[in-house]
């Protein structure tokens, strides 16, 4: 007479207990690896967006004009202090973070201001009424996040509201710039962390000499949540 084999309940709970154990460790791999790959998309994210604010920042300094702070048409010259002498020769076509002893960001109205210029090349595809000429507000607001402002050049004030913003980076915990003045050695230290220059004295007069408005070259020096420390070196054109 021949017995039915079969399972018997210890067996059936091992086998079940095996299963849910390769399940486990299935899902955890696949979780993990999930996470994995959702991280490296996000890193990869940041990185073409660190790529692309660098390229739109050499792209500036690259057209970057040697185009003095113009003078308002009325009220209180703001830069009255860096040119006391009255010469406007020696108004700069570059500001940074900290200006005659005053802040940017209290010249500009602009939270965080950081770096202010005048480009050259502002496409025109609409054929509207303007110059090619643009004001470039580079800023940090709070919450980590650099923006670039910008302004139609004309005749208006430090502080008038920009034409327009463009969030370049979100995740930015530190950022430095360090300026480099013509004729001086890159290697020898001597980048300097704010612009213009103090204006030296002539020998024959205490008329201040015109100074170098624009630098030969700009450090950035950046942290970054996701990618650390980055550090870029751009050279101005001409200078």
């Amino acid at each position: 007479m021949n017995r039915q084999q079969g399972l018997t309940l210890i067996e059936l709970l091992i086998a079940i207990s095996l299963t849910v154990l390769i399940a486990a460790l299935a899902y955890r791999f696949l979780d993990t690896a999930a996470q994995v790959e959702a991280q490296a998309d996000e890193n990869l994210t940041r990185l073409m967006s660190l790529e692309q604010f660098f390229a739109v920042m050499a792209s500036d300094l690259e057209h970057s004009v040697d185009r003095q702070v113009v003078k308002p048409a009325v009220g209180i010259d703001p830069l009255a202090a860096l040119i006391a002498s009255g010469d406007n020769r020696l108004r700069p076509a570059l500001l940074t973070t900290t200006v005659a002893g005053q802040p940017l960001s209290l010249l500009t109205g602009r939270e965080g201001s950081l770096l202010w210029l005048t480009r050259q090349g502002w496409i025109n595809p609409q054929l509207d009424v303007r110059s090619e000429l643009q004001r470039v507000l580079y800023r940090m607001d709070n919450n980590g996040q650099l923006w670039r402002d910008y302004w139609a050049e004309r005749n208006q004030s430090l502080s008038a509201p920009p034409q327009g913003s463009r969030l370049l980076l979100d995740d930015v915990q530190a950022f430095e710039l360090a300026y480099l003045p013509a004729g001086t050695d890159p290697m020898a230290g001597d980048w300097l962390t704010e612009w213009p220059l103090p204006q030296p004295v002539s020998a024959d007069s205490t008329a201040a000499v015109p100074p170098q408005r624009l630098p030969a070259a700009l450090r950035v020096s950046l942290q970054s949540a996701t990618l650390g420390r980055i550090e870029r070196t751009f050279l101005f054109k001409g200078v």
